[in-house]
């Protein structure tokens, strides 16, 4: 007996030795991945802090938003502590942003989903697509495992010529395996060395060609999925054959663009989208505000209750106590105003009626201006206290004198490329504007002769689906008052 257990000990031990003979290769290769710096080791998740009433905060910024609605893009670059760049958000922060955009109703997109709706798919959930510029060591280090405890994906946009050099900045091409295999990252395109070597500016079309090409074939040579996504180095198109892009990807990502594109069915035809850019100094809570303004809405609006969601001319926020054009606070300086009405999440709207009370004209003194399909061919409607104009392109297209009058009150009608015009229920102007872009929302604007006259003031805004085909100055349909957050 005890000579058969000595046996079956002694063929254990065997098959121990044998294994670890077996696992040394192994281990060694994994010990000089380790020790050349092939993956780092990655740092756990920091501890969840958001108190109750922050995350019930977030949560109600969601209130409202549709559940099905075209994705936001979100535009991280790097993920680290004590960094000190303006683009490197840190750990703590990078994970605040995924609690507050959970407890808001996001979820988040692969980059195969994101391209499959803007190639004609199905409308998603309430989404974002989260992506990371150059291809960072922090994506591993840091971000991984935050994406871990919140099960969210994201997108890592990789510079190929730049993978693993320098070290320890860029990712190497064994973690970019890993991170792949987690399920929990896809690997798009950045170039293969335009974001470094030249710059896109600088950059033929048959320049960036190459590069794009051998960026692929870097996917290929690693044994990873061929992008669907490309990112603009700096965001700058320049350079850039738009057929050429088109070809190679299935859509296209700036940070930068001269007017809203976010991923809209109206931007899927030129295949490129806008991002939103996200800094290290941006708190999870103006992140989600900021989202949930950029998340497609219906055209059903009071936009005059929503002062938080309008803009200036460069599209930044306007704060809400320098609205211009309610009264209660009347700008004293400049001949000029304009706010554009949440312009990211009105990009889709067509077949809608604009109605505007507008008050204090005169003779002689300011005009008031309500302008339709911005960030499509804008059609403009121009007000003054004797004459209404309405303008498309820019260009005025026809005219009727008023009976003047201090107050009159406007009705636009757009559908398509049509607009009409009603002004004190009686005066129609219709037109139809060539153009290749039909949709887009709402802005408001004044212009006056000199600073010594007073602004117009705007006593009711509504916007609203409109009815019968909209053949023209129809009623206002399914008007829902929105929260002012």
């Amino acid at each position: 007996m005890a000579r058969a257990v000595n046996a079956r000990l002694a063929r254990a031990g065997l098959g121990l030795l044998t294994a670890a003979v077996l696992a040394a290769p192994f281990a060694a290769a994994w010990h000089l991945q380790e020790g050349t710096g092939q993956v780092a080791a990655q740092h756990a998740a920091p501890t969840a802090g958001a108190a109750p009433g922050q995350m019930a905060a977030w949560r109600e910024l969601g209130v409202g938003l549709p559940d099905r609605a075209a994705p936001v893009v979100l535009a991280y670059h790097d993920i680290k502590p004590g960094s000190g760049s303006r683009y490197t958000v840190a750990p703590k922060r990078f994970d605040a942003h995924l609690s507050a955009l959970r407890a808001a109703g996001y979820r988040t997109l692969t980059a195969r989903e994101f391209a499959t709706y803007v190639a004609g798919g199905p409308v998603p959930p309430r989404s974002v697509l989260l992506t990371f510029d150059d291809g960072t060591k922090g994506l591993w280090v840091h971000a991984d495992r935050i994406l871990a405890r919140h099960r969210m994906h994201g997108s890592a946009f990789l510079i190929t010529g730049r993978v693993g050099d320098p070290r320890p900045y860029y990712l190497t091409w064994t973690e970019v395996s890993r991170m792949r295999q987690s399920g929990r990252w896809d690997l798009q395109s950045h170039s293969h060395d335009l974001h470094h070597r030249r710059g896109a500016a600088a950059t033929s079309p048959s320049a960036a060609r190459r590069d794009l090409e051998r960026s692929l074939a870097a996917f290929a040579e690693h044994g990873l999925p061929r992008p669907v996504l490309f990112s603009y180095p700096f965001s700058e198109t320049r350079g850039f054959a738009d057929e050429v892009v088109g070809r190679l990807f299935t859509a296209a990502l700036t940070n930068r663009s001269a007017t809203p594109l976010p991923p809209s069915r109206r931007a899927a035809a030129a295949g490129r989208f806008e991002r939103l850019e996200v800094l290290s100094g941006t708190t999870a809570g103006a992140l989600v505000r900021e989202v949930a303004r950029r998340t497609p809405r219906p055209p059903e609006a009071e936009p005059l209750a929503a002062r938080h969601d309008w803009r200036s001319v460069d599209r930044r926020p306007l704060d809400p106590g320098d609205f211009p054009f309610n009264g209660a606070r009347r700008p004293r300086e400049g001949d000029y105003q304009y706010a554009e009405y949440t312009p990211h999440a009105t990009a889709d709207w067509d077949h809608y009626t604009v109605r505007a009370d507008v008050t204090g004209l005169a003779p002689e003194g300011a005009t008031f201006g309500l302008t339709a399909r911005v960030g499509g061919t804008p059609m403009q409607v121009r007000i003054s206290y004797g004459r209404a104009r309405l303008a498309g392109d820019g260009q005025v297209v026809a005219e009727r004198e008023l009976p003047g009058a201090e107050v009159h009150r406007i009705e636009l009608t757009v559908s398509g490329r049509r607009a009409a015009l009603r002004v004190d229920g009686a005066v129609t102007l219709t037109t139809t504007v060539p153009g290749p872009v039909a949709t887009g929302g709402i802005a408001v604007s004044a212009s006056r002769p000199d600073r010594d006259t007073p602004w117009p003031v705007v006593t009711a805004l509504r916007v609203g689906r409109c009815a019968g085909g909209c053949a023209g100055g129809d009623d206002l349909q399914g008007l829902q008052r929105q929260v002012v957050r």
